[in-house]
């Protein structure tokens, strides 16, 4: 099957489109882990470890073949049992980014509680990877008001958790820069339907591939058009698939090659509009 793309119209090179490639490396942490479920169903447990055993090292290869690093957002409990893989990330010049620990529930959480969760990220990847994150996704796009707030004041240069549109811009009263992640560009909304366990509840479909990262694609296109800033929510265990992983690696290829297009972590995108407003 041929696919026909939008043609090409060119952003102003003033103002390049940007994609922050990133991806949500939260094996087996999340709700199933927060409420004790996944210790009784292995079968939870070995859809999220897929991600980090199998599917990761597929994407290293394809972003290694066309030259581009991405941000890994993780949970520092897969830092600890992951470690030399995530070193290995690191090694091959991608980013890691804090995705709380075990994939908690922000919008749940006291400051201090907040606060516990961050410090005891930051003092695991300074233990195993020898950094602190400059990058926070919140777990499911969910915070606290104030976590913004916590955020800047925990050191934080960004945050990729909110929906609010598709330029960067810094939060009012304090440091923190937000890159907006779109929904649609999340790969659970299309792909993330398992039978054994029935997950996630309430979907009953996966979507035929080439159609979904041809959506994806019209939008970083036109995103591209108008230099405006994308980034990806896709997780490795959802999308690092062997069938998936062909049409990633398509349009990780196609994206590398558009000269309209800046392509590399949520931390260079960061830094491609502190650069444009003059920071």
């Amino acid at each position: 099957m041929t696919t026909t793309y939008a043609v090409s119209r060119g952003a102003s090179a003033d103002r390049p489109g940007a994609l922050a490639l990133a991806f949500d490396l939260d094996g087996p942490t999340g709700d199933a882990m927060l409420s004790g479920e996944l210790w009784e169903r292995p079968g939870y447990f070995c859809l999220g470890a897929y991600g980090p055993h199998r599917a990761v090292p597929r994407i290293l290869d394809i972003l290694r073949n066309s030259g581009v690093q991405a941000t890994f957002f993780t949970p520092s409990w897969v830092v600890e049992h992951w470690p030399d893989l995530c070193r290995r990330i690191v090694d091959q010049g991608h980013e890691m980014a804090n995705h709380g620990h075990r994939h908690e529930v922000f919008f749940e959480m006291s400051e201090s509680e907040q606060l516990a969760v961050l410090d005891q990220a930051q003092a695991i990847f300074r233990r195993e990877l020898g950094l602190e994150a400059a990058g926070f996704r919140a777990p499911s796009g969910d915070w606290h008001p104030r976590t913004a707030q916590l955020l800047a004041e925990s050191g934080f240069r960004y945050s990729s958790s909110l929906r609010s549109g598709d330029q960067p811009f810094r939060h009012d009263g304090h440091s923190l820069i937000e890159i907006p992640a779109k929904s649609l560009f999340d790969d659970y909304t299309a792909f993330a339907y398992h039978r054994a366990p029935n997950f996630p509840s309430g979907l009953d479909r996966v979507a035929a591939y080439r159609p979904a990262f041809e959506t994806w694609w019209e939008e970083i296109d036109a995103a591209a058009d108008a230099g405006l800033t994308v980034t990806t929510i896709w997780h490795p265990k959802v999308i690092g698939t062997p069938g998936r992983a062909l049409l990633l690696e398509e349009l990780v290829d196609r994206v590398s090659r558009d000269p309209r297009i800046r392509v590399g972590t949520c931390a260079d995108a960061v830094g491609l509009w502190a650069e444009g407003n003059n920071e």
